[in-house]
């Protein structure tokens, strides 16, 4: 039976010393496949991010199609900018102050109108998000060598 205390004695009986710690080779491996690891999941972490900040983008938007609403119910026409919802309080003026989507009306009428959410310049991810009177949204993310984002309802 071999145990530890005979190995040690028969290594020093031979003049080799016993192995003790990690090589270089062994921390450079261990790195190595660290790093193989980060790189496949980065990408889907990023994709992630980003299908969230469209989720946001999503829920800005039927906010601001609420708030349409009631406009509409007391003026009979569509607001012609967020100013005037924010105004009376019917929006609330941290969604101007959005990072990654600046949001708009598009156009205004008494029956019809139209606000989209467009991406804020970005290396990675262009696009719009736009939401109608009758609540139908549409639009997608794109970016190069990623799948693209479309809104989740």
């Amino acid at each position: 039976m071999r145990d530890g205390f005979t190995i040690q004695r028969r290594c020093r009986r031979l003049g080799v010393q016993p192995r003790r710690g990690i090589s270089l080779i062994e921390i450079v491996m261990v790195t190595v496949i660290i790093g193989i690891l980060a790189s496949l999941t980065v990408p889907s972490f990023h994709q992630a991010l980003e299908q969230s900040r469209a989720d946001i983008a999503s829920a800005n938007l039927r906010a601001i199609w609420s708030a349409q609403r009631l406009y509409w119910l007391e003026n009979r026409t569509y607001a012609v900018d967020l100013a005037t919802l924010q105004s009376l309080d019917l929006l609330d003026s941290s969604i101007s102050d959005q990072n990654f989507y600046t949001y708009e009306v598009d156009y205004a009428t008494s029956t019809t109108f139209s606000a989209s959410a467009m991406r804020v310049a970005n290396q990675t991810w262009n696009g719009a998000f736009c939401i109608d009177q009758s609540g139908s949204m549409s639009g997608v993310l794109s970016g190069s060598g990623v799948t693209n984002i479309v809104l989740s309802y």
